[in-house]
């Protein structure tokens, strides 16, 4: 943290893009903070290792005029600029609260500013790296967002940088997206607004069948439909699937029966012969606290399917019997649709198949 920074103080042409976002916001005629590069990384060492952490509204300011020079810096890394998001949210939210704001915000503050001068003083750039970071800092702004969830009925102050969910494919919007984002809605000065569009439909509609199974720690529901075979795993095949990141199938079949007539869906479809040549793919679901790597203590294989996307997963069990969806809320995140209810006292959240097929999984188009 005390290294030196390795890059010269970089002065950018235009003050505009350098104004604080909270100078933007509010307009005081106030002349804004501006920082240069190694100002800003010199900034949040300052804070990091402060023991005042009371974030004042005169501490918050220079912050975000830091945070506003490192994302022009990270403007092509997504994962660092979706870092810098977060952190700036809760300076905004400290900043509408005007008051002391618990303890675990601050160290979420903390520990984002320590990530980004990490990122900042490494001289190699490792995309799969600052991946993993990402995972672990959304996970705990996940955790504040709920806790600002919860709080926000007494909460005077608006809290709109906690509405919208930051995740890993939509942390760095498109270019052309970035010119418009100051006009979300999309409307031009007398013209009427255009019409809402109408909402996704859920991929999984109440009435259909869903098994319960956790995925390293988490309980999630699975649609019985994308199930197309479940086999138990030894430790020996898992340590194997795992270091190869795939899955022969004609290891799966067993000495008397016949592959594809163990199987469900599409792939029960198959020749035998062409079904025992396919090697899918072993993926791994995203989102809440769902680890970036195969469960090693997974003692389950589950075929998975839609269509022609054929996939694995590794999990740590799944329920023999399936339940009916009572119903489904929307609360994206990662590979995770929202919560389902299977029942009065039973709610689970359900796992997308669809989207971690089209990501992760094997398209194969039989002749």
């Amino acid at each position: 943290m005390d290294t030196i920074a390795r890059e010269r103080p970089a002065r950018h042409k235009s003050s505009q893009a350098l104004l604080s976002p909270l100078h933007k916001a509010h307009g005081r005629g106030v002349l804004p903070v501006i920082l240069s590069l190694d100002e800003s990384i010199q900034k949040l060492k300052t804070e990091i290792l402060s023991q005042d952490w009371s974030l004042s509204q005169k501490k918050i300011e220079p912050l975000q005029a830091a945070f506003t020079c490192l994302k022009n810096r990270f403007n092509t890394r997504k994962n660092a600029l979706a870092i810098l998001t977060m952190a700036d949210s809760v300076l905004l939210y400290a900043r509408k609260r005007q008051g002391r704001i618990p303890p675990e915000f601050i160290d979420f503050l903390k520990e984002t500013m320590a990530h980004v001068v990490n990122m900042y003083e490494d001289t190699k750039f490792d995309p799969d790296r600052d991946a993993e970071v990402f995972k672990r800092v959304y996970g705990k702004f996940a955790k504040l967002k709920e806790k600002v969830a919860a709080e926000k009925s007494g909460e005077p102050a608006g809290l709109e940088p906690w509405e919208e969910p930051i995740f890993l494919e939509d942390a760095a919007p498109h270019p052309a997206q970035q010119k418009t984002a100051h006009n979300p809605a999309g409307k031009v000065p007398g013209k009427s607004a255009p019409k809402v569009a109408e909402p996704k439909p859920l991929p999984v509609q109440p009435g259909a069948m869903i098994r319960p199974i956790t995925v390293g720690r988490l309980s999630l529901a699975i649609a019985e439909e994308h199930l197309a075979l479940i086999k138990p795993l030894s430790p020996k095949k898992r340590e194997k699937y795992i270091h190869n990141s795939q899955v022969p199938l004609k290891g799966l079949g067993g000495w008397f029966g016949r592959l594809s007539g163990q199987m469900k869906g599409s792939l029960a479809l198959l020749k035998n012969s062409k079904l025992k040549k396919l090697i899918l793919p072993l993926m791994v679901p995203r989102g809440m606290t769902l680890a970036d790597i195969p469960d090693e203590e997974a003692a389950m294989l589950v075929v998975v399917s839609k269509g022609n996307w054929h996939g694995v997963i590794l999990c740590r069990s799944i329920e023999p019997q399936a339940t009916p969806l009572l119903s489904l809320a929307r609360a994206k995140n990662g590979d995770i649709v929202g919560p389902a209810r299977l029942g009065d006292d039973r709610e689970l959240q359900l796992l997308d198949i669809s989207r971690l097929l089209e990501r992760e999984g094997f398209l194969f188009m039989p002749e």
